[in-house]
């Protein structure tokens, strides 16, 4: 059995990422796949596992050949017992997806929120190495979240930490997928996104220059690199509806400063490397404006340097940890 080799599974929304990496984090072979919210736990695990030993091909492994599996899901995750709850997006509730991981795949796994696990991964080998303390955000589908402070992972509560994304950023704002209302997700992901363009165009009646092939008045989600077209294009709608969400954003991060002050910020995800530095004119305005007992110089906001292998990187680092309890 390769001891060298650990493999990293990202369940995202929309798409399934895995990665093969070596023991210095460095990715040797990835693959990807679409994920569908409609799926089963069941289906959507098939499907993961279809999509890593694609990944473990192309490194020229197979599964019997790897001794680290790691996974990272959009949800909640006991540490204890590996049970996900509060899964918005995915539409589950109470499901073990470390005993489905483990029973599809038949081996042992390492499992957790896909903000955490970004998170890790930057913290491992990213833009916040060599950082003590950090807060994570990470805006795709929807929007996740992880603390790191004095170089721990922090889940809290049945691994209910750092769920940036259902902090409430506006008292009895928009509905959010998770019931409430106001929360970070409901106002700064691409779901958030396309239910206020939605509103925008075809309520309101506000020209856009989002091609109709892409979307419509049923569309839920939109690629990053189509909003992002969008923006640069100068479509009033997109601009406006994105640039409210990283002002909300700012509002969280500066929140979150209060909170427990970290060195450093790192804000990622696909929808955040797609925008790239575009991002840092509407957030920092409201990051400064809400930062309180706390100078901007104290903090730094960084740009994630892993992208889209941060998530599936971080489950691979877990798994070679041996799972959180090793920390």
């Amino acid at each position: 059995m390769s001891t060298s080799a650990a493999l990293g599974i990202d369940l995202g929304g929309t798409k399934i990422y895995a990665v093969v990496t070596d023991e210095r984090h460095h990715v040797l072979a990835s693959a990807k796949a679409p994920s569908d919210a409609e799926w089963s736990a069941l289906d959507t695990v098939n499907a993961m596992k279809s999509t890593a030993e694609s990944a473990l091909a192309e490194a020229g492994l197979s599964l019997d050949k790897v001794e680290f599996c790691g996974a990272a899901v959009p949800a909640t995750v006991n540490p204890v017992s590996g049970d996900c709850t509060m899964a918005v997006n995915m539409g589950w509730d109470k499901v073990s997806m470390l005993s489905l991981l483990q029973e599809t795949f038949q081996r042992k796994f390492a499992l957790g929120n896909d903000g955490n696990l970004g998170l890790l991964a930057e913290y491992t080998c990213g833009s916040a190495r060599g950082i003590r303390s950090a807060a994570g955000f990470f805006v795709g589908t929807g929007c996740g979240g992880g603390i790191i402070l004095n170089g721990i992972p922090v889940l809290g509560k049945k691994g209910t930490a750092g769920e940036f994304g259902h902090t409430t950023v506006r008292a009895g704002g928009r509905r959010c997928g998770c019931g409430r209302r106001g929360c970070l997700e409901a106002y700064c992901s691409k779901i958030a996104f396309c239910k206020a363009l939605r509103k925008e165009i075809f309520k309101r009646g506000v020209k856009t220059l989002l091609p109709e092939d892409k979307f419509n008045s049923g569309t839920r989600n939109l690629k990053s690199k189509v909003l992002v077209h969008a923006y640069d294009d100068g479509d009033p709608s997109v601009r406006k509806v994105i640039d409210r969400g990283l002002q909300m954003l700012g509002i969280s991060a500066a929140s979150v400063c209060s909170a427990f002050a970290p060195e450093v910020i790192v804000l990622g995800g696909g929808f955040i490397k797609a925008m790239g530095e575009r991002i840092f004119p509407p957030f920092e305005h409201a990051f400064q404006k809400h930062l309180i007992g706390i100078d901007r110089s104290d903090v730094a906001v960084r740009l994630s340097l892993l992208g889209d292998n941060a998530v599936a990187t971080g489950a691979s680092i877990l798994a070679r940890k041996g799972g959180y309890g090793l920390f």
